[in-house]
């Protein structure tokens, strides 16, 4: 399957910083699929020339039959947008003939049209470099059909701090009809045993249905805590592991 999650190809030389040439908004959409509905995707211009992007639909991994695919209709297809502008794409989601009950998900995928223009020469020493940037963004549009079922498990579960690093990861098995938000609550608590500062960050998404690993790398610390409670929950803050470290 074509891999597209934001991505780019490029040469950096000495010390360089690259930004996507354009920007998504909102980047996750959920509807239902009882009814007929219209919404819009703003794209933005990051770049200081014009720029053209094509939008098209594709099945993620492990949905296969319970893709929207056949209900998403995408307009315009193609847009150009000004330097610094803004264009608006709108999808219409007109369900079928639904049978079965469940989380549905399909991608809308954003992709650069490269312009003559947007090809730059650099020369260094004597060498003649060719630069090209393209950038590719997908999002994700949920459709909930009839009587939801999140049923998951957790298991084999690793939870590591070390030098202001929280390593996470898990293994999980959706038996259920949906995907599940499995995420971290991080609470800071001071000498007196009183939590300071809670933090919410999100581990990752559990397929349909079956087998998957969900894992984060970031970086978080207080200054001012003296212990570090890690919470495995999920959307409805269900409880699954918990671990505390001294600080």
């Amino acid at each position: 399957m074509k891999r597209f999650l934001s991505t780019f190809l490029f040469f950096i030389f000495n010390i360089g910083v690259m930004a996507f040439n354009f920007s998504v908004a909102p980047t996750k959409f959920s509807v239902n699929l009882k009814k007929i509905s219209t919404n819009e995707v703003i794209l933005i211009n990051n770049t200081s020339s014009p720029m053209r992007l094509e939008s098209y639909l594709e099945a993620p991994e492990g949905y296969g039959r319970y893709n929207l695919n056949d209900e998403i209709k995408l307009y315009p297809k193609m847009v150009a947008i000004k330097p610094g502008g803004k264009q608006i794409v709108r999808f219409r989601v007109k369900p079928t003939n639904f049978k079965e009950d469940g989380e549905y998900k399909s991608y809308i995928v954003f992709k650069e049209i490269p312009l003559k223009n947007n090809q730059h020469r650099q020369e260094s020493n004597d060498l003649d470099v060719q630069l090209k940037m393209i950038t590719e963004v997908g999002i994700s549009v949920y459709g909930y059909y009839g009587n939801i079922i999140k049923d998951i498990e957790i298991f084999n579960i690793k939870i590591n701090y070390k030098n202001k690093n929280l390593f996470t990861k898990m293994e999980t098995i959706s038996k259920g009809n949906s995907s599940e938000e499995i995420g971290e609550r991080i609470e800071f608590i001071n000498e007196n045993g009183k939590i300071i500062e809670t933090r919410n960050i999100k581990i990752g998404r559990t397929l349909r249905k079956g087998k998957t690993t969900l894992e984060s790398d970031v970086e978080i610390y207080n200054d001012k805590a003296k212990k570090m409670r890690i919470v495995i929950v999920d959307s409805e803050d269900k409880i699954y592991d918990e671990k505390t470290f001294n600080l």
